[in-house]
C-alpha cells in the first residue's frame, strides 16, 4: 500500500412530500422506508474480529457521550443511521478515475459507508487504497485528491475542455447497471444547452444515496469537491524535513511546494504564490508533533492529509489511524459544520415565508421546531472535547478552527435567536389580538348580563316593558359600550 484515500461527501437531503412540514418531521429518519439487503446493509452487529478490534479502540479513544453521534446504536429516535456497502465486502470493487491525456488511476475500495443524521444531512465516505507500484510518485497522490474527489464541474468551460474534473470516475464491480456508477460529466450539456442544475453531484453519488431510498433529494454541502482525507508514505520526502530545526522546517515549507500542493489539494500550480504568505499558511494549517518522528498531519478547508515514511509501521499502524479514530474525528465536523448550515437553510427559508405571507399558527410551529432541533444539537452534537488524548484534542480543535464550526455555530445562533424573537413577538400580538375580540364580545354582552342581574328576568314584566323594547335597550346600551372601547382603542 502506497497511500490510502477516504473520499467524505457531506450533503442535505429533503424526502421528497415533507418540505412545508415541521423541521423535526422533515428529519425524522425512522419514517424512511430503507432498501435493504439488495445493495446496502444496516451493520449493527459486527463479527469480523479485526474490525471488531478496530471498533474496540475507536470507542475506547472517544468519550462515552460521543458515541451516540459516532455509531449507530439501531435505537429509535438515534442522531444517526449508519449503512455500509455490500459488494466491496464480497469481491474486487474499484474506483477508477481516468484523466483526458494522462493516466488512468485504479483503487482499491475497502468500504463505501453512508451515514444519515437526523438534523437532515448525510455523510456518503469511499475509503480507498492504492496499491499499484505504477502510481505512488507524488504527482499521482495528488492528482488521485484532485480529479477524484470532484462530484461536478466548477464552472461551465471545464464541461467541454475537463480541466479540474477528471475525463470520468467509475466504480467498477457494484451491482446493477455500470452506467449507474460512471460519471463522464458529458450529460451536463444536451443539444448545446446546459442540462443540468447548479449543485447537481455525479451520478454515482446520487445513485448509490438513491439505492438505499429513492425519496431522497440531495443537495452537496461544500460545493463541487469531496472533503479529503489522505494518508501517503514517501521515505524520500520524510528526510527532507525529519531532522530539521525550526529554520530548516521553513525551508523545506519554502521550498518543497508538494506539501502546500498536499494539503490544499491543489494540482499544476500552487494557490498561494508569495513566500512569506505561503510560510504563515503552512505554519498555521500543520500540525507538528511527530516532526522528529517522520510525521507531518496538515489540515485545509478541504483536505486532512499525513505524510509519514514507507514502512511497515506507518502502513500498519499510523495509516489505520487515519482511516479509524482520525477518520471518526473528520467525520463528526463535517457533520457539524454540515448540520449548521442546513439549520440556516432552513431559517432563511421560513424567514422568507414569513416575510411574503401573514404568519400563522403553522409557520410558528415551523420556527419552533427548528429552534427545538437545534437546541438538541448543541446539547447532543456539538463539543468542544471529544476525547482525552492529547493529539485527538489538538487535532480535533486544528480541524475545527480550520473549518471555521464556531464561526458557523456564532452566526447561526444570531440567526435563529432574530427569528425566534421575531415569532415570539408576532405569537403575543396574536394571542392579544384574541384576548381583545373576547373582550370586546363580553363588553358587548356585559350590559344584558347585567341588566339582567340587577332587575331579574321579571322586572321587565313589571314595567310593561315588550320584548321589542328590551331589545332596543340593549341594542342601545351594548353600541354605546363597543363604541367607548373602540374610541379608548384609538388612544392608546
Amino acid at each position: 500500500m502506497y497511500s490510502y484515500h477516504i473520499f467524505y461527501f457531506p450533503f442535505k437531503w429533503m424526502v421528497k412530500g415533507r418540505e412545508k412540514k415541521l423541521f423535526a418531521e422533515q428529519t425524522d429518519l425512522d419514517n424512511i422506508v430503507w432498501n435493504l439487503g439488495h445493495c446496502w446493509k444496516n451493520n449493527l452487529n459486527v463479527k469480523d474480529p479485526v474490525e471488531l478490534q478496530d471498533l474496540y479502540s475507536e470507542k475506547n479513544y472517544f468519550y462515552e457521550f460521543v458515541h451516540s453521534v459516532l455509531y449507530d446504536t439501531g435505537e429509535e429516535n438515534s442522531i444517526l443511521k449508519h449503512f455500509e456497502r455490500i459488494e466491496p465486502q464480497e469481491r474486487e470493487v474499484s474506483y477508477i478515475i481516468s484523466k483526458r491525456n494522462d493516466k488512468t488511476y485504479t483503487l482499491k475500495v475497502d468500504a463505501i459507508n453512508l451515514n444519515l443524521y437526523e438534523t437532515g444531512v448525510g455523510m456518503l465516505s469511499f475509503f480507498l487504497k492504492n496499491e499499484r507500484h505504477d502510481q505512488k510518485d507524488k504527482d499521482d497522490i495528488l492528482k488521485i485528491n484532485q480529479y477524484g474527489r470532484r462530484v461536478f464541474p466548477p464552472f461551465y468551460k471545464d464541461i467541454e475542455e475537463k480541466i479540474e474534473t477528471a475525463e470520468y470516475i467509475s466504480i467498477e464491480g457494484l451491482t446493477g447497471s455500470p452506467d449507474r456508477y460512471k460519471e463522464d460529466f458529458k450529460s451536463w450539456i444536451k443539444d448545446g444547452k446546459l442540462d443540468k442544475k447548479p449543485w447537481t453531484p455525479a451520478c454515482f453519488i446520487n445513485n448509490l444515496i438513491l439505492d438505499l431510498s429513492d425519496s431522497f433529494e440531495i443537495t452537496p454541502v461544500i460545493d463541487d469537491r469531496m472533503f479529503v482525507n489522505c494518508w501517503y508514505g514517501n521515505d524520500d520526502l520524510v528526510k527532507e524535513f525529519k531532522s530539521c530545526d525550526k529554520e530548516g522546517l521553513d525551508t523545506f515549507f519554502k521550498e518543497n511546494d508538494f506539501w502546500y500542493k498536499f494539503i490544499h489539494v491543489d494540482m499544476s500550480k500552487m494557490t498561494c504564490q508569495n513566500d512569506e504568505l505561503r510560510l504563515n499558511i503552512l505554519n498555521k494549517l500543520t500540525y507538528k508533533r511527530w516532526q522528529k518522528e517522520g510525521q507531518l498531519y496538515g489540515v485545509s478547508r478541504s483536505s486532512f492529509v499525513f505524510l509519514s515514511g514507507e514502512g511497515d509501521f506507518h502502513k500498519n499502524i499510523l495509516a489505520v489511524y487515519m482511516r479509524t479514530m482520525y477518520s471518526r474525528i473528520v467525520e463528526l465536523i463535517l457533520f457539524q459544520r454540515a448540520s449548521v448550515l442546513r439549520f440556516s437553510d432552513e431559517v432563511t427559508h421560513v424567514g422568507q415565508l414569513s416575510k411574503v405571507k401573514s404568519v400563522d399558527k403553522h409557520l410558528i410551529s415551523r420556527i419552533s421546531s427548528i429552534y427545538k432541533e437545534y437546541i438538541r444539537f448543541t446539547n447532543q452534537i456539538y463539543f468542544t472535547e471529544v476525547t482525552a488524548q492529547d493529539q485527538g484534542i489538538e487535532l480535533y480543535n486544528l480541524i475545527s478552527e480550520t473549518l471555521n464550526i464556531q464561526k458557523y455555530i456564532d452566526g447561526l445562533n444570531k440567526e435563529l435567536n432574530e427569528l425566534y424573537q421575531f415569532v415570539s413577538l408576532v405569537d403575543d400580538r396574536i394571542r392579544n389580538k384574541n384576548a381583545e375580540k373576547l373582550n370586546i364580545l363580553a363588553a358587548i354582552f356585559f350590559p344584558a348580563a347585567l341588566i339582567t342581574g340587577l332587575f331579574g328576568m321579571n322586572t321587565w314584566d313589571e314595567l310593561k316593558i315588550n320584548m321589542f323594547s328590551q331589545s332596543v335597550i340593549i341594542i342601545i346600551i351594548s353600541t354605546v359600550m363597543f363604541g367607548l372601547i373602540q374610541l379608548i382603542n384609538k388612544r392608546k
